[in-house]
């Protein structure tokens, strides 16, 4: 062997083992003070429970949406702070219908509130998906900077890394590029969306996401499903708005969010007074949303139900555990979107198809699974109802149930809410997921049949997915 050859073999060795060690770090590095969190139990005597729906009536489309305003009621109530943490905040709209300009609107109500109030302080965290993954600063975001609405865009880069394969190429080879320049590639968002560097699409690739959909003030926090993005403005989806002491739990997780980009919150006073009532609330970010669904699932048995309005469905511990508590004798009712449709452009089905055969057929039928019927837009709730004889168990917010939704890869927040069986909370859950499932006032949700779909190519492909982070589910 010649010198240059034994260099490239050596060049070679010593690549693969930065390589292997890149990714070794990057799946297991720490993770930033204050994520992950399992908030303590506060007890409450109310709590709110919205839903928007988009659905068919005598073959017409109906929609009913609550979420959006409730939103911006917090903003225009709030005395002390508003603080939002939003996914998707941008007029991205991809191909079809036209949508409501949900975008424009709340950085409209966010500018009146800081002309009519000028000592509320106004804080938005956010994702960089919202300027497409580059440097340059949309100019919806530009206007509120401008207006004295301080913006965060949280930094991924801290987070453990979901697309490890990948990333861990990354890290070695592009990270260092930074993302700035003036786009110039199609966005792969939609038609419309603002074109982007080819350094931004190989920051995309890491699919790592502040994936939050949070915005409270001093006297209460809605913790929702939604995004305030046009195309998603049809969506259905679920939220909770709760009060008192899980504020606090909020505010304190929305700064660990900032804290690991860099910034820091103002130390707002959030009043709370003592408070006692049948209703236990309890926060969850990130990995703790998967110990708590995990844990209550395990409780399940017969004389127990389960019901899921969610829009992926993929982590093989819940996939495992709704099996374990099917065997058990627990009823368990799973209501997907077909994964069909995404802002105008088609879906492959993948993951909830080959999930929904993959358990129709485990458990011989005994997990009952329908589809939402959907029509360009998303069945996109995250919601969890289990019920306990005399006790309800709701899990809510943001997160899918994916492994990168699950396993402290992207920043998430849920709302577990404990109450008796015949609470208010208890009650407005079962009867939407009812309503949903039964089609009642509407045409909601399809058979099994209607999408079941048995391939072994796309199970291998979800199963490859799943694993590597190399899907953006």
């Amino acid at each position: 062997m010649d010198r240059e050859d034994k260099f490239l073999k050596i060049t070679v060795i010593v690549a693969v083992v930065v390589w292997l060690a890149l990714i070794a770090y990057g799946r297991g590095m720490p993770l930033p003070k204050g994520l992950s969190l399992e908030g303590e139990p506060r007890a409450v005597s109310e709590i709110e429970f919205l839903a928007d729906f988009t659905y068919q009536r005598d073959g017409q489309p109906v929609r009913e949406q609550a979420i959006f305003k409730r939103m911006c009621r917090i903003i225009d109530e709030a005395e002390r702070f508003v603080l939002l943490d939003l996914f998707l905040f941008n007029s991205v709209r991809g191909q079809g219908e036209k949508f409501p300009a949900l975008a424009d609107e709340l950085a409209r109500r966010l500018m009146e509130k800081r002309q009519r109030s000028p000592q509320v302080d106004l804080v938005l965290i956010t994702d960089a998906i919202n300027r497409s993954y580059g440097d340059e600063e949309p100019e919806r975001f530009r206007r509120l900077r401008a207006g004295g609405v301080r913006i965060i865009y949280t930094d991924t880069s801290r987070l453990r890394d979901s697309n490890f394969i990948y990333s861990a190429w990354w890290r070695l080879f592009c990270q260092w590029l930074g993302t700035k320049g003036e786009g110039w590639l199609p966005s792969p968002f939609a038609p419309d969306g603002p074109a982007m560097t080819m350094r931004g699409y190989l920051s995309l690739f890491n699919f790592k996401a502040n994936h939050r959909k949070v915005v409270a003030s001093e006297k209460e926090a809605l913790i929702t499903s939604a995004n305030p993005h046009d195309a998603s403005a049809h969506h259905s989806n679920i939220a909770f708005v709760a009060r008192g002491a899980v504020v606090q739990d909020v505010v304190a997780t929305e700064a660990a969010v900032a804290e690991l980009s860099g910034e820091a919150l103002p130390r707002w006073e959030i009043p709370v007074r003592p408070e006692s009532g049948g209703i236990q609330l309890r926060l969850l970010s990130e990995g703790k949303i998967k110990s708590r669904l995990l844990a209550a699932l395990a409780r399940c048995e017969t004389g127990c139900s389960v019901r899921m309005a969610m829009f992926y469905l993929s982590d093989r511990e819940v996939i495992d555990a709704l099996l374990a508590a099917a065997a058990r004798g627990a009823e368990i009712r799973l209501l997907l979107d077909p994964n069909k449709d995404a802002f105008g452009r088609k879906k492959n089905g993948i993951p909830n198809r080959p999930v929904a055969h993959e358990l129709d057929e485990k458990s011989q039928g005994r997990i009952s699974v329908r589809w939402y019927g959907t029509h360009g837009e998303q069945f996109h709730s995250k919601l969890t109802i289990i019920s306990l004889p005399g006790q309800t168990t709701i899990i809510g917010g943001s997160a899918n149930l994916t492994r990168r939704n699950l396993d402290d890869l992207n920043l998430e927040t849920c709302l577990e809410v404990t109450a008796q069986a015949d609470s208010q909370v208890a009650q407005e859950s079962e009867w939407y997921f009812e309503r949903l499932w039964q089609n009642r006032g509407g045409s909601y949700s399809l058979d099994f049949q209607e999408f079941a779909e048995e391939s072994p190519f796309k199970y291998g492909l979800y199963r490859f997915q799943e694993w590597s982070g190399m899907g953006t589910f």
